[in-house]
């Protein structure tokens, strides 16, 4: 089987159509007049594979379907924007036609994400800060790509009673801390391990303290995580260890939390 090769938008197309946003909303144009409009800014791998750029449309055309089962373009809360990232994170982890190294490639999101639904992404993030830019470039912080990496990593898989739980359970701030830290979200073995040690708290304490228990939790083990691979360690050791830090977290979070409360 030939790999399918998106196609890719470097930084410098990503920079040139976003000045061009500026002047203007995004719309839901036609893909194929996207193609042809930025055709100057598109490259794609040489050779491995055959050119998909059909393959990208329909990724995006299934993205705007999901997100208007979400309430796009007119509701905007907080439930809609999280029913979107739930289930085009299903969505992303199980297409075969990202099952490849294509995936992988910054520059093939920020080619789905600028060219072919940008006003999905206007939508799912209206803020105007200096981190708009980062939800259309490729990285941790893109749009699509974020729920394409949940999605995959954490997939319990099929043969699992309760596959897509960590995906459906976990909040924003959760995925926030798993997958924007580098020596977490670059280690699928860690990150799954931290997820399920989230759940887990949650079950015991609720799900109201668990911002604050999450980011303690994780500033422990990425300090351990530099001292020691924790990779290496066998499943049921980084289980306990996750846990562990997860029941000190707590603790920690219910010392500081309890003299205030006492005021």
């Amino acid at each position: 089987m030939r790999v399918p090769l998106l196609p890719r938008l470097k930084a410098h197309g990503v920079a040139t159509i976003l000045e061009k946003l500026k002047s203007e909303t995004p719309s839901p144009k036609d893909s194929i007049d996207q193609l042809k409009e930025y055709s100057a800014l598109k490259t794609s791998a040489p050779s491995g594979g055959t050119r998909a750029d059909t393959v990208a449309i329909e990724i995006a055309a299934e993205l705007r379907r999901i997100a208007k089962r979400a309430g796009f373009p007119t509701s905007n809360n907080q439930a809609a924007r999280a029913q979107f990232d739930q289930d085009a994170a299903l969505y992303l982890g199980q297409l075969k036609d990202l099952q490849t190294g294509e995936a992988l490639r910054d520059d093939v999101w920020a080619f789905i994400t600028t060219v072919l639904a940008p006003d999905i992404v206007a939508w799912r993030f209206t803020d105007k800060n200096r981190d708009r830019t980062a939800r259309f470039a490729g990285g941790v912080r893109n749009s699509f790509q974020r729920l394409w990496v949940r999605g995959t990593i954490l997939d319990r898989g099929e043969c699992h009673e309760h596959r897509w739980e960590l995906i459906k359970q976990l909040t924003e701030d959760a995925m926030v801390q798993i997958f924007e830290r580098a020596s977490i979200g670059g280690n699928p073995t860690l990150a799954i391990a931290i997820a399920e040690g989230w759940l887990s708290t949650a079950g015991k304490i609720g799900r109201g303290p668990m911002e604050g228990v999450m980011r303690s939790a994780t500033k422990i083990l990425r300090v351990k995580n530099q001292i020691i691979d924790l990779g290496y360690l066998t499943p049921e050791e980084l289980k306990d260890l996750v846990l562990n830090t997860f029941e000190t977290a707590t603790h920690m979070f219910i010392k500081t939390v309890e003299p205030k409360n006492r005021t």
